[in-house]
């Protein structure tokens, strides 16, 4: 091969090469989010419907002129909120983005009942879903005679006075390792059987705030095991019951779950 083949022949080399790097290096970003669900059909895309996603998917593709698809770290049901939700998406390089940039530029494109909280960038393996490894998840309970208008759509409102130590014990129940079947909506959920490492209330006056942690959770089952613990606080249920339900599969529910506007996703832990 003479020097101007070998010329060409470099050539041709280096610039497939670096088209290569350019479409095949993927850069894998981890966002950390927050959100109010009341406005939400949930986190999952569904057609036709306002969701978390894919408002996030919508701004992202644009921001970085291709088709971008959000993981994210737990499917929210409609109406449920967000304080430390994690996504993750990946792009062909940076696009000229830090993360510095891409976190101030969401948070003036996305609508205003999302947030951006951190922006990092991570290693290739990480994913949002199955790189975590505890999931925790609050739900607050307003308890008193007379609604507060403003906490209306981020609480579940009870008239009724909640007996507070029935609460605590029935949270501490639910610790350990069980079979949630009676405590979710099954429908394609392999797995029901799951460790919960906490499982607690916190109270500050009127504000019953109930915390929970565990690997994974199945469909609606925070709200169920809520649901179950006001029941019993109310007076309609007992312990014994609920210690019978945690045993053995049942046909009925223990209890109707409780409304989605007092949950919150709190945080997630990798």
């Amino acid at each position: 091969m003479d020097a101007e083949g070998d010329f060409f022949y470099i050539f041709h080399r280096n610039l497939f090469c670096s088209f290569t790097y350019i479409f095949l290096i993927m850069t894998n970003w981890k966002l950390e989010i927050s959100y109010i669900g009341k406005d939400f059909y949930g986190f999952q895309k569904q057609p036709g419907k306002r969701t978390i996603q894919g408002e996030l998917e919508k701004v992202l593709s644009f921001l970085f002129d291709e088709e971008i698809r959000v993981i994210g770290a737990g499917r929210t049901d409609t109406g449920v909120h967000a304080l430390g939700q994690v996504v993750n998406f990946k792009s062909r390089g940076h696009k000229g983005f830090s993360c510095d940039k891409l976190h101030k530029v969401l948070n003036r494109l996305l609508p205003e009942d999302i947030k951006i909280k951190k922006v990092e960038i991570v290693d290739d393996s990480f994913h949002a879903r199955y790189s975590a490894k505890r999931r925790w998840y609050i739900y607050v309970v307003y308890n008193n005679y007379e609604r507060d208008l403003f906490l209306k759509d981020y609480s579940w409102w009870i008239s009724r006075e909640i007996n507070r130590e029935l609460l605590i014990f029935s949270a501490n129940l639910f610790k350990g390792v069980h079979d949630f079947k009676n405590f979710c909506v099954t429908e394609d959920e392999d797995q029901t059987v799951i460790e919960v490492y906490e499982s607690f209330w916190y109270f500050k006056k009127d504000l019953l705030i109930y915390f929970i942690s565990a690997p994974f959770f199945l469909r609606k089952m925070v709200r169920f095991i809520v649901g179950s613990m006001v029941e019993i606080a109310l007076g309609r249920k007992s312990l014994i019951e609920l210690e019978d339900y945690l045993k053995e599969e049942r046909k009925e529910r223990f209890s109707v779950p409780a409304p989605p506007w007092g949950l919150y996703l709190f945080r997630v832990d990798y």
